[in-house]
């Protein structure tokens, strides 16, 4: 397993970020540019003296599409890492050209969007090219202020170190701030790698939630489509097997084994609380008494309950694989299912039942799924 820690170098075009990586790094590796763009893809860097690598980034805020596209290949980058086809992410410097005197929420936002997928990793901000120590105090709160508006969205950072990689020619100042940087990072990179791990196991589970509740829409027009055809058998002959269906599509999405007795017994359970849901009972016959329904064709009426159980049921399944896949449950006592089941039985039906309330009745079989799955 890799050891060393992976941080992205992010800022504006001419902040200096090749030249603090040169100067950390202690040679030269990274391109710079003077007044330009000095790196044009996404490139790392490393020393054996240092525990982690700096991942130097384009610079932004050139031009609107120039930043547009360094924005979104940082963004790509970053969530690649979330599923292992780049090095993950554990840190960010966010350099700032301390001779700019400015820090607008404009760049801030930048930020966000790219650490949109990673909101809780550690922020280093680098006050490039500080010249003058007298000068500190005032740029450090200048960050300080701006992060303060949108520390909801981007978090605080860790530090803000004032950096000087290399004093411009002609001038007797000496280089200063590599040493702090390099020992605030090392002093981060334990929460670091936790904050990254737990990034990532949220970003797995954003993933099987979304990939199980498009399993639920399609498994729900299913479901409307079969309630909508007048057929000899009961729906619960048909829709039943739907079920199961279903919340074993969920299951295998959380990685459950089909043959274990407990992923069995899940399965059973949420089945058997979508039969006797009180909570569905109780809202279906509500949404018999909507003013307008009572006009509703049977095939019509039955395409909305059958949907609308079967979303319902794949809510629950989603929340209760989810449980199972964390480890949050007590094995030995299952009951609380009924209260999920019952729950997004509910809502679901509830849901339906307004907007028909609000449209006296009136609503077609294909927007059935659109209602329930708009949040």
């Amino acid at each position: 397993m890799d050891q060393k820690a992976n941080i992205l170098v992010l800022g504006t075009s001419g902040a200096g970020k090749s030249t603090l990586i040169n100067a950390v790094i202690g040679r030269e590796v990274a391109k710079v540019g003077y007044g330009k763009h000095g790196t044009e893809k996404m490139q790392a860097y490393e020393s054996e003296d240092l525990s982690f690598r700096l991942i130097d980034s384009r610079g932004f805020d050139y031009s609107f599409w120039g930043t547009q596209k360094t924005v979104k290949d940082m963004s790509d980058w970053m969530k690649s890492g979330l599923r292992d086809k780049k090095p993950r992410i554990h840190m960010l410097w966010f350099c700032v050209d301390a001779t700019s005197k400015r820090f607008t929420a404009k760049t801030l936002k930048t930020l966000e969007y790219v650490k949109k997928e990673w909101k809780d990793i550690p922020t280093i901000v680098v006050l490039t090219k500080s010249f003058f120590p007298a000068e500190d105090k005032e740029n450090i709160e200048m960050v300080q202020e701006t992060f303060r508006k949108m520390a909801k969205r981007t978090g605080r950072p860790v530090a803000i170190i004032p950096v000087l990689a290399y004093p411009p020619k002609g001038m007797e100042i000496l280089p200063r701030g590599i040493e702090e940087l390099i020992c605030v990072t090392e002093e981060n990179l334990d929460s670091a790698f936790k904050d990254s791990d737990e990034a990532v196991r949220r970003y797995d589970l954003k993933c099987k939630k979304a990939n199980a509740q498009a399993l639920t829409a399609v498994s729900a027009s299913s479901a409307a489509v079969v309630g909508a055809i007048p057929i000899g058998v009961p729906d619960a002959v048909i829709l039943t097997p739907l079920e199961t269906g279903l919340i074993t599509g969920i299951s295998k999405i959380y990685g459950m084994n089909q043959k274990d007795d407990f992923t069995k017994t899940i399965a059973s359970r949420i089945v058997e609380a979508g039969a006797v849901s009180m909570a569905a009972k109780a809202a279906i016959n509500q949404l018999k008494l909507v003013p307008g329904v009572a006009n509703l064709a049977a095939d019509v009426l039955n395409a909305i309950v059958a949907g609308t159980i079967v979303f319902g049921i794949g809510e629950a399944s989603v929340i209760v694989m989810e449980k199972v896949y964390v480890g949050d449950i007590d094995k030995e006592n299952l009951d609380w299912i009924n209260g999920i089941v019952n729950s997004k039985m509910g809502k679901a039906v509830a849901k339906i039942t307004e907007i028909m309330s609000k449209n006296n009745g009136k609503i077609k079989p294909k927007e059935i799924i659109e209602v329930l799955v708009k949040k």
